[in-house]
C-alpha cells in the first residue's frame, strides 16, 4: 500500500485554522468605507495631550523678565528627560543652556477605579456597550416612495464597548528664577484645582491637586526656585481594537416588520416529504399593507396615501370588529377587554381602591335598618362582589361570600353594587350603630357593568 505524502507544515497550519474558525454572523459584517463616524478610542497619549492642552491654552503660565512677558514652556518628561532631571536637578537644551523658567510633568501611576467597576466578561467580545444613533444618512433618507410602500427609513446605530475606568496620578515640577515668578504660576495652577482639564469637545478630566513642595537650589552658581506638586484624576481607557476585534460596531434597525400567521391550507396534495425533498411557500394577497395577516388585522389610515396608524382586529373571515388599537396608544371600541390590557384599564379594573368617610356621611343615617355609603366609581363600573372590605375605626366588618346577600352580615352591597349598606346593630348581635365621629374606610375593586 502506498503511503500518503504528508502535507507541508504551512498547509497543515492553514487547515487547522480553518477548522477552528468560529461561525461568523454575515449580518454584522457591514462596510464602513464611506463612514464619516470615526472609531471611538481613548488612549494614554490622548490623556497626556489633554493635560498638555490645559497647561498651554487655559493655565498659560507666564513670567515677567526684564519688563517683558515670557511664556513658560511646558514639557512632557519622557524617561530619558526625567532621568536627567533627577540626576542633575535641572534641564538643559541642545546648546547646554539652562532652560528656565520651565514646567515639566509625567505620569506616575495608573490603577483601576474600584468605585466604578465594569466587567467586560470577554475582551474579544464585550457584552456592555454604549449605543448612539446617527440621525441622518443619504442612503436611508425619508422619501415619498417609502411612505407609499409603508416602509420606515432604517436607523443607523453605532455601539462602543464600555471603557475601563482608571485612577491616574501625575507629578509636575516648576522652575523659575525668582520667587515672585514662582508665586504667580503656583497661584494660577492652584486656582484650577477641582476643574475639568482637557480640550473642549474632546476629553476632560476633573483634577485634584495635592500639596505644593517648595525648594531653592543652586545650579552652576545660578539660583533656581523649584516647586513640586502632584495631581490625580479619574479617567477612562478604551482601545480602538483588541485582537483584530473592532470595539466600535455599526448596525441598522429593520425597515419592515413581517407578521406571519397560521393557515388552514392542507399541503398533503403538493408536499410529499417521503418521496423527495420539496420546499413549499404560501403567500396571500397584500391587503391594507399588512400582507397575510389581513384576514384578521386591518390597517386603517386617516386618508388615502397616509401611513397606517390604527389597527382593527376582526373575526378570521371578517365581520364584527373585536378590537381597535388607536395610534394615540389607548385602545377603543373593544368587545373583548382581555385582548390587550392597557395601563388605564388595569388601574380602574384590577387595582384595589379605597375611600374614607365620616360617620355622618351616610345618605340614609335616619334609616332604622342600615346606613348607606356611596363610593366614587368610574362610569360604567361597579364594585366587584367578594372584593369589598369595610373598616370602622379600624374594626373589620363581616359579609357573606356573595356580598349582595344581606342576611346576618355587618354590611352588604345593594342590587346595582354601587352602594354599601352597613346594618345597624340588631338582636342577633350583627351590625353596628355608626356615630357621627366614627371613621369608615371602604376598599373595593371595580368591574364593568
Amino acid at each position: 500500500m502506498a503511503r500518503l505524502k504528508p502535507l507541508p507544515r504551512s498547509q497543515r497550519k492553514l487547515v487547522g485554522a480553518l477548522r477552528a474558525a468560529p461561525v461568523e454572523n454575515r449580518a454584522q459584517q457591514l462596510s464602513r468605507k464611506k463612514d464619516t463616524v470615526k472609531d471611538v478610542s481613548v488612549g494614554l497619549m490622548d490623556i497626556d495631550a489633554a493635560i498638555m492642552y490645559y497647561f498651554n491654552e487655559v493655565i498659560k503660565p507666564t513670567v515677567v523678565e526684564n519688563g517683558e512677558v515670557v511664556k513658560v514652556p511646558v514639557y512632557y518628561a519622557n524617561p530619558e528627560r526625567w532621568k536627567t532631571i533627577q540626576r542633575q536637578g535641572y534641564l538643559r537644551d541642545s546648546k547646554k543652556q539652562l532652560i528656565i523658567p520651565l514646567v515639566v510633568f509625567k505620569r506616575n501611576s495608573l490603577a483601576k477605579d474600584d468605585t466604578i467597576s465594569v466587567d467586560k466578561m470577554n475582551p474579544e467580545d464585550p457584552k456592555l456597550h454604549y449605543t448612539f444613533e446617527r440621525k441622518y444618512t443619504q442612503e436611508n433618507r425619508y422619501d415619498r416612495f417609502s411612505v407609499l410602500q409603508g416602509k420606515k427609513p432604517s436607523q443607523e446605530f453605532y455601539s462602543v464597548a464600555m471603557p475601563d475606568y482608571m485612577t491616574m496620578t501625575y507629578e509636575c515640577i516648576i522652575w523659575t528664577t525668582y520667587i515672585e515668578q514662582m508665586n504667580k504660576i503656583v497661584e494660577t495652577i492652584n486656582w484650577s484645582d477641582g476643574s475639568y482639564w482637557g480640550e473642549p469637545g474632546k476629553f476632560k478630566f476633573r483634577v485634584a491637586i495635592d500639596s505644593f513642595d517648595d525648594a531653592t537650589e543652586m545650579a552652576d552658581n545660578e539660583r533656581l526656585i523649584k516647586t513640586t506638586f502632584s495631581f490625580s484624576f479619574r479617567g477612562y481607557l478604551v482601545p480602538k481594537e483588541f485582537n483584530n476585534y473592532m470595539l466600535t460596531n455599526k448596525s441598522f434597525s429593520p425597515k419592515t416588520l413581517k407578521i406571519m400567521d397560521e393557515s388552514g391550507l392542507h399541503l398533503s396534495s403538493i408536499f410529499s416529504p417521503d418521496s423527495k425533498a420539496q420546499t413549499v411557500r404560501y403567500t396571500t394577497g397584500v391587503q391594507s399593507g399588512l400582507g397575510a395577516s389581513s384576514d384578521f388585522i386591518r390597517g386603517i389610515a386617516g386618508q388615502v396615501g397616509n401611513q397606517i396608524q390604527d389597527l382593527e382586529f376582526t373575526n378570521t373571515y371578517g365581520g364584527e370588529t373585536m378590537y381597535i388599537m388607536r395610534s394615540t396608544g389607548e385602545p377603543s371600541s373593544s368587545t373583548d377587554t382581555k385582548s390587550v390590557l392597557s395601563l388605564g384599564y388595569a388601574n380602574t379594573t384590577y387595582f384595589i381602591g379605597s375611600q374614607r368617610f365620616a360617620g355622618n356621611a351616610s345618605s340614609s343615617a335616619a334609616s332604622s335598618s342600615f346606613a348607606t355609603y356611596v363610593p366614587t366609581l368610574d362610569s360604567n363600573r361597579r364594585m366587584k362582589s367578594g372584593t369589598v372590605y369595610v373598616l370602622v375605626n379600624g374594626l373589620d366588618l363581616s359579609s357573606n361570600t356573595d356580598q349582595t346577600s344581606s342576611s346576618n352580615v355587618d354590611f352588604y352591597l345593594n342590587t346595582n353594587q354601587r352602594h354599601i349598606n352597613i346594618s345597624k346593630l340588631g338582636t342577633n348581635g350583627v351590625g353596628m350603630n355608626i356615630l357621627s365621629s366614627d371613621s369608615v374606610l371602604v376598599g373595593f375593586q371595580q368591574e364593568m357593568i
